[in-house]
């Protein structure tokens, strides 16, 4: 029986869904679905009673859950405490990334952390922010990017830059759409995204606002697919100012005046590791490459990253 064995078991029993869980583990509907049927056959008890609705644990199913949280927890509990009896900054950390390498200035901060600390490797995940912020909670994501409002109290971050929203439109769309007539953005067909992905909050806040009932003609969740939809025509959606000019779309998507918005483009990770060698390295290496002033702070700084209340503190 391995590890990754049962985080995949309490991935599905959390989501009750083999592609959501999938997606919060960064790997594929069938990986999952084999590692499941891979431990019960070990175990010799069926975990998962599988119907339409989903995947619902079984009797077995729910003792052994509470086991399997106590036995990952404990491994990571474990692997913390060796880290710190070390005090060496090495081993491999899971590192989300939740938009293009430019914007989050990923190749310079990976750059500067790798000269500094050569013992240390990374595993880079991609995913919405809503994705990588569950894997922060669960501690499937060591540190990781990630766009809007985060209520945990498990997650501390800090915020880094504001990344600006708009509805993005084909410029064959431009002239007819060019005055602020919501009326008819609802007889035009939408793409949406993600639920996990910060920019829905922001369509559902523009139907709710303005009193209306878009037209979801497609749900997609990834950007350039996203974009390039848009571009050929096929619908409106809200996106990043920076990624329609970013992936080269400039001259076929346009940012209508309608709505514009703004979310914080953060940096988190699991509050309990904030001791942990690795993790307040690859913290420092960031925050030095967006010139955030917690950068140049001492072992116990006086800024305190943000909790759940998106307030910052200062030590008395």
């Amino acid at each position: 029986m391995e590890l990754y064995q049962l985080r995949t078991f309490l991935a599905v029993a959390e989501e009750q869904n083999l592609t959501r869980a999938a997606e919060k583990l960064f790997t594929s509907q069938p990986a999952v679905s084999a590692q499941i049927k891979s431990l019960e056959d070990e175990v010799g008890v069926r975990l998962f009673d599988r119907g339409a609705k989903g995947m619902k644990l079984t009797r077995a199913g729910e003792v052994l859950r509470e086991q399997a949280r106590r036995i990952v927890d404990a491994a990571r509990d474990f692997k913390h405490s060796a880290d710190n009896l070390r005090g060496a900054v090495s081993g491999e950390l899971v590192f989300g990334v939740n938009n293009r390498p430019e914007v989050l200035r990923l190749v310079e901060i990976l750059r500067s952390i790798t000269s500094e600390h050569p013992e240390l490797s990374f595993e880079l995940v991609n995913g919405s922010s809503g994705v990588v912020l569950q894997g922060i909670e669960d501690g499937s994501i060591s540190i990781s990017f990630f766009e809007g409002e985060c209520s945990s109290s498990k997650v501390a971050f800090y915020e880094l830059d504001r990344i600006e929203l708009c509805i993005a439109a084909p410029v064959a769309w431009a002239e007819e759409l060019a005055l602020p007539d919501w009326k008819l953005l609802e007889t035009k067909p939408w793409i949406f995204v993600s639920q996990a992905c910060s920019y829905s909050r922001y369509i559902q806040r523009i139907s709710e606002e303005q009193g209306l009932q878009l037209n979801r003609r497609f749900q997609v969740n990834e950007d350039l697919t996203v974009l390039n939809m848009v571009a050929e025509g096929l619908a409106l959606t809200v996106t990043a100012v920076n990624q329609i000019e970013a992936n080269g779309f400039q001259d076929r998507v346009v940012a209508l005046p309608h709505f514009r918005a703004s979310v914080p483009l953060c940096i988190g990770y699991l509050a309990a590791n904030e001791s942990d060698p690795s993790i307040a390295a690859v913290l420092n290496h960031v925050l030095r490459v967006w010139n955030h002033p917690a950068a140049q702070a001492p072992a116990q700084p006086d800024v305190i990253p943000f909790r759940a209340s998106g307030k910052s503190r200062k030590r008395s």
